[in-house]
Formats: structure tokens, C-alpha cells, sequence
């Protein structure tokens, strides 16, 4: 059980977000998440460079992303998720040629001692979405390898016995199964307003109490074979929100 104990011990302890009257932004059908190691020592050049990277392409027609670093866990890690409308994205941005940029990621390159892609296929059928006037401090990743052919058992409990009980908390949550980059499993994102948030409680063990909860936890054995989960902060600074269309000068 130490594994499945491993996959879902932060649900044990996330607390309910703020409530807020907002539609919830349409979920694209895919997410890329970049998992980037830093040399430690040059956190502070590649997130300097990062910035020049930001503050060039939000100039232009763009995705967006959301550029967030690890504080539990691997501080030397750098976790970037950009919604993606489709795969022909990919074809496109191969094809792209702009030499400041080509600089800038030859420049990054230099402090990254190892860099991880995902493209993950969105679930919007049980998420729970951020609204569009909230901006997270902190998101919570969880990364579930599942063995393979247990996929619908494991997206099966997640439907029926644990996610209803954060969204009924008005918890705000993403989930996407991994579809190319690494083995068969799910990535929850999770937001959180800060660390103090933490302290009040999992909505699972409030609504079924203890042994409720562990009950429920159990029904992984077999189906969760690993996981890692970080908290990592949003550096607002690296982030940039969508440009669909040609930016105009003011």
C-alpha cells in the first residue's frame, strides 16, 4: 500500500479554495507540460532568460503558458503548461523561424541538465476549472503512473469517490491523461492560494471521515503503480496569457 498511499497522500491534506462567480474558461483538448531541471546554481540566469523569452513572445500570436518552479520537491525544477488546440500545433511550431528566439533557447539550454515533454489529453468531463479572474500562487502536480489496461478503473474512482468531494468544496482542479511522452497515467493540477491553505483539511476525509477516506484510498492497490507529486509556485513574471491574433502596437 506504500505506493498508493504515495499517489494520493496530498489529497489528504489540500483545503477548500475561495469561491467566486466567474465562467470557467474553455478547456483546450490538449495541455504540453515541460518538466525542466535547472542546475541549481543557475536558477537565477535561466529564470533571467526565461523572461527575455516571455517578454518576446507574448508580442507575437501565442498559446500562453503558465510557468511555475518547484518549492516542495526538486527546487531546481521548472514545470511549463501551455494548452494546445490540436497536434498540427507542433507541426507549426517546428516550422517556426525567428532567431531571437532560436538565441534565447541555445542560451537556456546552457543551465538545463535535463528537460521532459508530455502532451496530456484533457478530461473536462471531470474538472473542475479555474475561473478566469483567479490567479493561483500555488499548484499542486500529481503525476499517477497507472499499470496498463487498470486506466478506466483508476479514471472510474477518481469520477465516483474523490473528485466530487473537492468539487463540492469548490476546490479548482485540472486532470489529463498522458497521451505521448512517458508512460500510461494521469496529472492532476491542483490549485491552492497559499501554504495555510494546506492546514484546513481534505474535503474526502471531512465528507467520510477517516476510515472513509481510507477505504477509498485502498481501492488503488493493483492500479497505481507510481507517483510524484510537487508543489510549485507561479512565477507571473514567466507566464503570458494567449494571443490568438497579431499583437498591435499601442
Amino acid at each position: 500500500m506504500k505506493v498508493i498511499y504515495g499517489a494520493l497522500i496530498f489529497i489528504g491534506v489540500l483545503a477548500t479554495a475561495h469561491t467566486v462567480a466567474a465562467q470557467a474558461p474553455q478547456t483546450a483538448p490538449w495541455m504540453q507540460l515541460i518538466i525542466v531541471h535547472v542546475e541549481p546554481s543557475m536558477v537565477d540566469e535561466y529564470t533571467a532568460v526565461q523572461r527575455d523569452y516571455a517578454a518576446r513572445v507574448k508580442k507575437a500570436v501565442n498559446p500562453g503558458r503558465t510557468v511555475s518552479r518547484v518549492e516542495v520537491g526538486d527546487t531546481g525544477q521548472f514545470l511549463i503548461t501551455s494548452p494546445v488546440q490540436n497536434l498540427a500545433a507542433f507541426d507549426a511550431a517546428a516550422r517556426q523561424n525567428d532567431p531571437e528566439l532560436t538565441a534565447l533557447n541555445i542560451k537556456m539550454a546552457k543551465y538545463v541538465t535535463n528537460q521532459h515533454s508530455y502532451v496530456i489529453r484533457a478530461i473536462p468531463e471531470i474538472d473542475n476549472p479555474l475561473p478566469t479572474n483567479q490567479a493561483p500562487a500555488l499548484i499542486i502536480f500529481d503525476v499517477a503512473r497507472v499499470f496498463p489496461g487498470r486506466e478506466q478503473d483508476y479514471m472510474n474512482i477518481m469520477k465516483s469517490d474523490f473528485l466530487p468531494h473537492f468539487n463540492k468544496a469548490n476546490f479548482y482542479h485540472v486532470n489529463g491523461a498522458v497521451t505521448f511522452g512517458g508512460e500510461s497515467g494521469f496529472v492532476h493540477i491542483f490549485y491552492v492560494n497559499n501554504f495555510a491553505a494546506l492546514d484546513a483539511g481534505s474535503p474526502v476525509v471531512k465528507a467520510l471521515g477517516p476510515a472513509g477516506a481510507l477505504a477509498v484510498t485502498a481501492k488503488f492497490a493493483g492500479i497505481v503503480s507510481s507517483s510524484e507529486q510537487w508543489i510549485a509556485r507561479v512565477l507571473p513574471e514567466l507566464s503570458y496569457a494567449a494571443v490568438t491574433r497579431p499583437a498591435t502596437a499601442p
